[in-house]
């Protein structure tokens, strides 16, 4: 026998392919090379022949390029990975008269993940911003469009504009990133001093609201085109909470099963909400056991807010 490459210079190696008739390929790709392919035939079948050679190295050739783009694949999936987990939240925030709770998981149908995100943004007068959006498609300019969007709504946050200009400010912005690519988003704002909410949605799923009573709501905020059409404007819904009250928000992989509306699966969801739990991270846990199917084809993302208020005797006021 020959010498053999290092790879397979071991006795188990030996003993297999001892007697046999081996031809070894070089796997190149785009001039890399990436390793080569072992084809071996036993000691009882006729020995590779030179015509042989050409048809193991188209063979080689095409396994070459599916594992250099296998590779570029799993290299893209990673960084996006990286850049989405870098640019969700850290553990939430303590705020006067808001308990705030989350839940991020990527889908497990894809090693890409997706375009979701949420924010919890800290506004002037105890008044906090409440984001989800889902950019839509999967992958690393997924995840790069979620990254500009997401850094462009605490931009604009900060400019104190409330939620229906904030989305077409965001819309505008979106414009001028030469893509097409689309994005839901849902923008709150809450008063805990005044106990009062407003919110604006671009395509995305309605909020639930659950009272301290047990009551469940289906918001009905007005819905305007996804962001990235253009040249659209967005209404705004204000209301008045009880303290205690729950606020939901999620994107569609939470409720999205096949063959269910999804207006319904969101009120079936409001229902469970109802149920008593020691804390907020206990409802948010409770919820994600529930709902979260294995084998979920799309990513799920939860944001929830106890709106409590401040009480007019509070330090905070």
């Amino acid at each position: 026998m020959q010498q053999l490459p290092a790879e397979l210079d071991s006795p188990a190696a030996r003993l297999v392919l001892k007697g046999s008739s081996v031809l070894l390929v070089h796997l190149v790709a785009h001039g890399g090379a990436l390793g080569f392919l072992v084809f071996g035939r036993k000691p009882d079948r006729p020995a590779f022949v030179a015509a042989d050679l050409t048809a193991c190295e188209e063979v080689a050739e095409r396994a070459a390029v599916a594992l250099h783009n296998a590779r570029i694949h799993s290299d893209e999936a990673t960084a996006s990975a990286v850049l989405q987990r870098s640019l969700l939240p850290t553990p939430p925030p303590r705020l006067p008269g808001v308990e705030i709770a989350y839940r991020y998981h990527p889908s497990s149908h894809t090693t890409q993940v997706g375009g979701d995100w949420f924010d919890v943004i800290p506004l002037p007068g105890h008044r906090v911003g409440l984001v989800i959006g889902d950019v839509a498609g999967h992958g690393l300019h997924a995840a790069v469009v979620m990254g500009q969007l997401r850094t462009a709504v605490r931009t604009l946050a900060t400019l104190d504009l409330p939620p229906g200009r904030l989305l077409a400010q965001l819309d505008a912005f979106a414009q001028h990133l030469g893509h097409t690519q689309l994005a839901t988003c849902l923008y709150c704002v809450y008063d805990p001093t005044t106990r009062r909410s407003a919110l604006a949605s671009a395509g995305h799923l309605p909020p639930v609201l659950v009272g301290p009573d047990g009551s469940n709501d289906l918001l009905k905020v007005p819905v305007g085109a996804p962001i990235g059409v253009g040249s659209v404007t967005f209404d705004t819904l204000e209301l008045l909470t009880d303290p205690g009250s729950l606020l939901l928000l999620c994107t569609d992989g939470l409720v999205e099963t096949r063959g269910q509306d999804i207006e319904e699966a969101l009120h079936a969801l409001g229902r469970r909400l109802t149920a008593q739990h020691s804390s907020l991270e206990d409802t948010c846990e409770a919820l994600m056991r529930r709902q979260h199917p294995e084998g979920h084809h799309d990513d799920i993302t939860v944001l929830m807010a106890r709106l409590n208020g401040i009480p007019c005797d509070s330090p905070w006021k």
